[in-house]
């Protein structure tokens, strides 16, 4: 079922819907904050809608929750799920069963705080999911993620061998850091800018510090590194360089560089990443 730009009524009519159908295997809730009850354009209104999904046999969830709508309760319990992708906020009514079925999801925070206890919850929601297999962090996720303080309160994602995530300007590299400690399976590692951000002086100097203690996946089971639209800049290289004096295991090294970069460039940065030390000596590197 797919619910996306409806009208509700009230602030129940979602939950009573989702309530007559125990048998449901895969629903999308996309909220159009248009559609709410007594939304306002200019103005604070009581805009809300409750999202109470107890659907024992769902396997596929599509959870999109603006962030205009709340307050708002959500509960979530489907225990048979497999693939969850959560795009929203996380706030105090918000409730997540644990999901031990998950194997593949999709985390995309759009309310980005600078704050301890907002990362930890976020950390927290995500190791409701812990036997998850792959898993993808989108927009703000990781930067969010970073602001943890210990490591030893992060969940262990004992099966997660496949972890893609979206990098602005590489605080999120400390996050993911701590997400390459509690994932020791970890075979696959994707990174996707989301846009350039020298070309807007953002400087990034003090978050791509040396690893202190290399993480057992980077050091015995990463096979597989992919970085999306690289440009070349100082602070992708150094990224990369620190990734391949990690990995130990390391195969295949996929560079996608922009389209935009010319030919001599691309040779530039081809010739430099190939002249960089390799833990692994079997790592072939691939331009695209």
């Amino acid at each position: 079922m797919k619910l996306e730009s409806v009208s509700y009524a009230n602030r129940d009519s979602l939950s009573t819907l989702l309530a007559a159908c125990p048998f449901l295997r895969d629903l999308t809730l996309k909220l159009s904050p248009s559609r709410l009850p007594n939304y306002k354009y200019n103005g604070i209104g009581t805009f809300s809608v409750n999202a109470i999904i107890l659907i024992p046999t769902l396997k596929r969830l599509h959870f999109h929750w603006p962030i205009v709508c709340w307050p708002y309760k959500v509960h979530i319990n489907t225990p048979a799920l497999e693939y969850f992708h959560f795009n929203g906020v996380l706030n105090e009514d918000f409730v997540l069963e644990k999901l031990p079925n998950v194997v593949e999801s999709v985390v995309e925070i759009v309310k980005f705080l600078r704050d301890v206890d907002y990362a930890k919850k976020v950390w927290d929601f995500m190791g409701q999911f812990c036997n998850v297999i792959s898993m993808e962090l989108i927009t703000n996720t990781a930067e969010t993620l970073s602001y943890a303080s210990n490591r030893d309160n992060i969940p262990m994602f004992h099966n997660l061998s496949s972890l893609s995530f979206s990098v602005f300007h590489f605080i999120e590299w400390h996050a993911i850091q701590l997400l390459l400690h509690r994932a020791p399976k970890l075979q696959i590692l994707v990174v996707k800018p989301l846009q350039n951000y020298v070309q807007y002086g953002i400087r990034t100097d003090g978050y791509l510090k040396e690893l202190l203690t290399v993480p057992e996946c980077l050091s015995s089971h990463l096979t597989t590194f992919h970085y999306n639209q690289f440009s070349g800049n100082e602070y992708e290289m150094e990224f990369v360089r620190q990734l391949l004096m990690a990995a130990g295991v390391l195969k295949t090294m996929r560079i996608t560089v922009k389209s935009a970069l010319d030919s001599e460039v691309k040779l530039q940065v081809h010739e430099k990443l190939s002249e960089y030390q390799r833990s692994s000596q079997s790592c072939q590197i691939a331009f695209d």
